[in-house]
């Protein structure tokens, strides 16, 4: 890492996460070219150096280019726009996140419990990272417009993880199940913040309370989805 005026408590797990942005870059290009994974990996650095030094709503394209000494329209073959670095990471990030719901729970495991294990697991493992993204997240409207345009892409994709998981789950209840747990995230994430607790430890009380709300009480059912896999 460069000797920067880093803001220590987040942006060097920004940073770190920033090197992984390549094979995000290669998917969305269709390439996995050595020399396009390089200059992805220095453009997403180079930004959040800036955005750790300056805010993100402070950098051009222009300076993040320039930083990783190419033009800005190099830039713009890589990231449609500065909000996408970013993005870029939180995909990268929720990728693990849908492997573990495949691999969670045993085998007497219900949709519930694999993803109250998943989510659990990955903020453990996700480290400071998480918090890193939402604080830079929440400095920035046009940053989190941005990321609230790819929940549905990310709620599609944890319903398809389930469908994995549970081969028996149909379609729209893998659906209601992909917005159910992103729900919970950004709950978790809330909860975690207000109630200044690790985000594992807010996710794992926020599916507590989930579980209660619609657990049998005395023969009647409080609304909510099926617990049932399939």
């Amino acid at each position: 890492m460069p000797d920067e005026s880093w803001t220590t408590d987040w942006s060097a797990a920004l940073y770190a996460a920033a090197q992984g942005v390549a094979t995000v870059t290669e998917e969305r290009r269709g390439t996995t070219l050595r020399d396009t994974r390089a200059i992805a990996r220095k453009l997403g650095a180079s930004a959040i150096v800036l955005f750790a030094q300056k805010g993100f709503d402070q950098v051009k394209v222009s300076e993040i280019a320039a930083r990783a000494g190419v033009t800005s329209r190099t830039f713009f073959r890589y990231f449609p726009t500065k909000e996408t670095v970013v993005v870029d990471i939180w995909t990268r990030a929720n990728t693990r996140l849908m492997e573990l719901i495949r691999t969670s729970g045993g085998a007497d495991a219900d949709a519930p419990g694999v993803l109250a294990e998943a989510v659990v697991r990955w903020y453990e493992e996700q480290g400071d990272l998480m918090p890193a993204l939402a604080r830079l997240s929440d400095e920035s409207e046009t940053l989190t417009a941005a990321l609230l345009l790819r929940v549905r892409l990310w709620e599609e994709r944890i319903a398809e993880a389930l469908r994995g998981r549970f081969p028996g789950l149909g379609p729209e209840d893998a659906e209601v199940w992909g917005v159910t747990a992103m729900a919970m995230i950004n709950l978790s994430q809330r909860r975690s913040v207000a109630a200044g607790v690790s985000l594992a430890d807010a996710a794992r009380e926020v599916f507590r309370r989930f579980d209660d709300l619609t657990a049998d009480r005395g023969g009647g059912v409080v609304p909510g989805p099926s617990r049932r896999a399939g």
